[in-house]
This record gives C-alpha cells, sequence and structure tokens, in this order.
C-alpha cells in the first residue's frame, strides 16, 4: 500500500524569556492548543522570513560592508512599506469619519422629508400666522 510521505515532527528544547513563554501562553489558550504546539505552528508559518536572514548573515560571512547595506536596503524598504500601511489606514478612518457625516446628513433629510417640504414659518424669517391661509380661489 502507498501511503504520502509526512515529515515526522521533532521535538527540541528551546530556551525563551518568561515574556515569550507567557504571550505563547495566552497564544495557545486562545487557539485551544498546547504551548508547544502553537509555537510550533508559529515556526512552521514564520519559517519563509528566516531564508533573506540566512542570505544576509552568509553574505556577512563573505563581505561585511555589502551586508550592512543589503540590511540598509531591507530595512528601508520595511520602512516604506510600514508607511504606506499606515497611510492606508489613515486613509481609512478618514473614509469612515466621511460614512458617518454623510450618513447624519441622510439621517437628518430622511427626518426633514417626513415633516413636509415645507419648513415652518419660523425659518423664514417672519414671525408667522395665528390663522391658516385662507384659499385664494376666484381671486386674481
Amino acid at each position: 500500500m502507498n501511503t504520502p510521505h509526512t515529515s515526522k515532527t521533532i521535538r527540541v528544547t528551546v530556551p525563551v524569556s518568561p515574556e515569550v513563554l507567557e504571550r505563547f501562553k495566552r497564544l495557545s489558550k486562545v487557539a485551544g492548543q498546547s504551548v508547544g504546539r502553537a509555537m510550533g505552528e508559529w515556526l512552521e508559518e514564520t519559517q519563509t522570513g528566516l531564508d533573506p536572514m540566512i542570505e544576509i548573515l552568509e553574505q556577512h560571512k563573505k563581505a561585511p560592508l555589502k551586508a550592512i547595506q543589503t540590511l540598509q536596503n531591507y530595512s528601508s524598504t520595511l520602512s516604506d512599506l510600514t508607511g504606506d500601511l499606515f497611510e492606508k489606514v489613515k486613509k481609512m478612518d478618514q473614509d469612515d469619519e466621511h460614512l458617518a457625516s454623510a450618513a447624519s446628513v441622510a439621517r437628518r433629510t430622511e427626518i426633514a422629508l417626513k415633516r413636509g417640504l415645507t419648513p415652518p414659518s419660523s425659518n423664514t424669517g417672519g414671525k408667522g400666522r395665528k390663522t391658516a391661509n385662507k384659499s385664494m380661489r376666484g381671486s386674481k
């Protein structure tokens, strides 16, 4: 019988600070899994970030100045991406404010339409009338 190859999980001992352990305890509680599994899954999901770091360290051993330049470029790119992200979030917040303002105007317009299109006499600058207007039938 041919069964697909599955990689065997290997247990390792990893020294961490109490703060790191506490964070992973919180993560494991929320995720409903053990601390070891939470750490393992997090490491599995973030392993692609290791490749650039490994390359930078390998370059550093060969050419330290070039490695520093690479790190600076990498840092600058991350800074630019982070700045762009913050600008997008800021714009989203402003858009939310505009939407809230538009919703407020829409509510006031709806209320005004329910009351009728003619404003009350007190809003026209006059004192208003004590009696209703008589129909102008027959008069020119």
